[in-house]
């Protein structure tokens, strides 16, 4: 006698549907109206801050999570209404107006920033710290009033602090550089390590194997040491006692300030016999006022920027400031103003271009080692 089949279960319910929890559901839980709701969670100093922090503790109470695509969006619709481009402030803080644009890198940053803003639909607007009468709260106040809330922190001259901008209420980016210590924002700067590590393998790759670094105590300040870590990092793979270790020079800085001093680099240069030598124009200057014949005797690279007639390293500058003023957008789109609790750093690398003064080693007849009576190997020629 056959069994009889089994009864068909039943159909599986569908899932329950989980409403979205809106500005509309906090505006109504809070007793409020959109617009306080919507201020309140970008931080906007139009809300007090008590309403504002009751507003927040809801909003994540209640589950709320912004739409990213009404979210941009909106941010869009705001900028919109202005007839002209929304301003991000470029922040210098040297000792006059323009001395920031006496230097090469804070100029190439901006005009990125600025390329990039103008993609973007922003503008970027240049406010000098140490105006007369300025101050960092009279800054602040400047700021807030005009509704400029994102802000680019251009190099500073000396690493420092900025100690009293009302950084809460701002989405704020170090642009460049490690120079400005405190306090910790995000930031875009140069893989500084990726550029020594760059020029090694060019010149390895052409023969070079006793290869210095010389940079100026400044230089080292205002990179967090970037450069000389890499340099040491690339020596570290060279077997023990390799008599193609060269000591780097860290020299204190000339009378200007801008380069190194030029007896500690000669010193440096007749005791140490590079093949090659990595670092800035001043240093290349400086090599050929004393008589160093460059290619035929050393090769050299210059570790900071384009030049044409030079084996040199790439930067990518333009491309530190667009990505800096990323930065700032990302956290205005997302209504994120304050010190960040996890820091971000976004680091551009770099690429190598050959050039005429490191073209291979060379080894001709006129150059000539001799063991002087300290021991130590002396240039006769």
């Amino acid at each position: 006698m056959k069994s009889p089949p089994p009864a068909a279960s039943a159909p599986a319910a569908p899932p329950a549907r989980v409403l979205r929890v809106t500005m509309t559901t906090v505006a109504k839980r809070a007793e409020v109206s959109l617009m306080t709701v919507s201020l309140s969670l970008r931080d906007d100093p139009r809300i007090p801050p008590v309403t504002r922090q009751r507003i927040k503790q809801l909003a994540e109470q209640l589950g709320y999570r912004p739409d990213p695509a009404v979210s941009q969006f909106m941010n869009r619709l705001r900028h919109s209404r202005f007839s002209e481009p929304a301003p991000v402030a470029w922040l210098t803080t040297h000792r006059t107006k323009s001395g920031w644009r006496e230097n090469a890198a804070p100029v190439a940053f901006f005009d990125g920033a600025t390329r990039r803003a103008k993609e973007l639909g922003f503008r970027l607007e240049e406010f000098w710290l140490h105006e007369t009468g300025m101050n960092e709260n009279r800054m602040s106040d400047i700021l807030l009033t005009r509704g400029i809330r994102g802000v680019l922190v251009a190099p500073l001259f000396e690493p420092g602090k900025i100690a009293g901008l009302q950084w809460d209420q701002l989405a704020a980016v170090a642009c460049g550089s490690y120079s400005l210590t405190e306090p910790n924002l995000h930031r875009a700067c140069t893989h500084h390590a990726h550029a020594v590590k760059v020029a090694w393998e060019g010149l390895t790759r052409l023969g070079y194997r006793r290869i210095g670094l010389v940079i100026a105590q400044h230089h080292n300040r205002r990179t967090g040491g970037q450069w000389l870590a890499s340099l040491l990092l690339q020596q570290h793979a060279l077997p023990p006692g390799s008599p193609d270790r060269v000591e780097p020079l860290v020299a204190p800085d000339d009378e200007h300030g801008e380069a190194v001093n030029e007896a500690e680099l000669m010193r440096w240069y007749r005791r140490q016999q590079p093949d090659a030598v990595i670092s800035f124009k001043p240093t290349w200057q400086c090599l050929v006022r004393n008589g160093v014949k460059i290619p035929k005797e050393c090769g050299f690279v210059r570790i900071d920027e384009p030049d044409p007639d030079m084996a040199c390293v790439d930067e990518h500058r333009p491309a530190v400031g667009a990505a800096a003023f990323d930065l700032v957008v990302e956290q205005l789109n997302n209504h994120q103003f304050g010190l960040p609790s996890e820091p971000k750093t976004v680091l551009i690398e770099c690429s190598w271009h050959d050039g005429e003064t490191a073209p291979g080693l060379l080894r001709t007849k006129n150059r000539r080692f001799s063991k002087c009576r300290s021991g130590k190997n002396e240039f006769t020629g």
